[in-house]
């Protein structure tokens, strides 16, 4: 047995004997004990009885091209109407006001982020790597020594560069072999 809503979707199909014999026969059963689906089944029957009895009209061969022309006309009369009322948020499609809304919301969004204070503080680096970047004491300052920084005159009037390279110990090589994976652990730490 099928339900009211299935024997209105199988209703044209049985009107026009384009239904499988299984749903004809379901449809069938439906009609004969449901009150409701046979008054809207013997409607639908005289309507379609009904408008086949109708004469048939004839209309001239430029019926269309006047029907269209019709139409035509009258949207141009209201684009027209419309166009001489000026600027109306009404003609807005509804669209375009969810993409200002939203275009709206990430220039705000912008602003507040690009021009919000810092208030994190700057942290300060591992152990590890604060032991391998704190200056060592033995070595004369950099800007003294290192000829690049140095002016024309200082250059001159200091030892050659050469000499004071020379002053800078060698790198030690008892580094710990296991100092890369130290770095690498830092890393991923931070």
């Amino acid at each position: 047995m099928i339900s009211c809503y299935q024997f209105k979707n199988f209703m044209s199909g049985y009107i026009d004997k384009d239904l499988s014999f299984q749903k004809r026969k379901y449809f069938e059963e439906h009609l004969n004990v449901c009150p409701q689906c046979q008054k809207l089944y013997h409607s639908i029957i005289t309507t379609k009885t009904n408008m086949a009895n109708f004469p048939e009209v004839s209309v001239s061969e430029n019926f269309l091209s006047n029907l269209q022309n019709k139409i035509l006309a009258e949207r141009n009369a209201r684009i027209q109407v419309g166009m001489s009322r000026g600027f109306a948020l009404r003609r807005i499609p509804s669209f375009a006001y969810g993409f200002a809304a939203a275009l709206l919301a990430v220039i705000i969004g912008f602003y507040l982020l690009e021009f919000q204070p810092n208030t994190r503080t700057p942290q300060a680096p591992p152990k590890l790597v604060q032991e391998r970047i704190r200056p060592n004491p033995s070595i004369p300052n950099y800007e003294q020594s290192n000829p690049a920084m140095m002016t024309p005159g200082q250059l001159a009037n200091s030892e050659s560069a050469r000499d004071s390279l020379a002053d800078i110990p060698e790198p030690s090589s008892n580094i710990d072999p296991d100092f890369q994976n130290k770095i690498k652990t830092v890393k991923e730490t931070y």
